[in-house]
This record gives C-alpha cells, structure tokens and sequence, in this order.
C-alpha cells in the first residue's frame, strides 16, 4: 500500500475534528459519502446520515459550549482509522471517547462512537 493511502483516513479524521471544534457545522458534508452512517453506541437514538450530521455538531454545541476535541492516540491500518479521544469543556469536566471510522475514496463513509459521561477533574 502506497504510505499516502495509508495515511489519507487520519487526516480526514483530523478535518472532521476542526469542524466539530469550529464553528461551520455545515463543513461537515463535505467530508461524508452521500450514504455515510455513523453509529453511536453510547445513545438510543444515536444513529446519523450525511444528511443530518451538522444538526448533531449544532445541537452537541449548544449543549456543550466551548467544548474542544481532540486525539489522544491513533492507529491508521488501510481504509480504517481508530482514534482515542478526549473532549474537554471550559469549566474542566472530560469525556474520553473510543471512534472506529472508515474511509472510502477520501471521505468519512462509516463510524462507531463510544463516549463516557462527563467527569470533573
């Protein structure tokens, strides 16, 4: 495998991170296959599509305001792209999260989610 295919799925993880760190929600399309299905294992209704990806960022956002993400490790192994994660709100509280996602043709196309609940330092 060439080593830019091997590396393309973390920077693609990397942009849909600024966009969840940003202020463009809509950005988000941008970077999803039109059939794009993300899995999020830690909430009942936690099932989304390309098409209402920037709706979850919106309200995620407005529920958690100034909340910044980031990668704590990461392993890249061809079209699949694990990442530890860990989000941060302003007043101190964390949440570590688990994301297994799967590119296809340079775009976000499959993820599952796992996050813990919020937890004060």
């Amino acid at each position: 495998m060439d080593p830019a295919e091997s590396t393309y799925g973390a920077s693609v993880f990397a942009s849909v991170l600024r966009v969840w760190n940003g202020n463009d929600p809509a950005a988000i399309r941008a970077l999803l296959t039109d059939d794009y299905r993300g899995h999020m294992l830690h909430l009942a209704d936690g099932e989304r599509t390309a098409l209402d990806y920037s709706a979850w960022i919106e309200r995620f956002r407005r529920d958690h305001p100034g909340v910044q993400f980031e990668v704590v490790s990461q392993i890249v192994d061809g079209d699949r792209v694990w990442s530890r994660l860990l989000a941060r709100r302003p007043d101190g509280a964390m949440a570590n999260g688990m994301n297994e996602s799967r590119m296809r043709e340079g775009l976000l196309a499959e993820e599952w989610a796992l996050w813990s609940g919020w937890q004060r330092p």
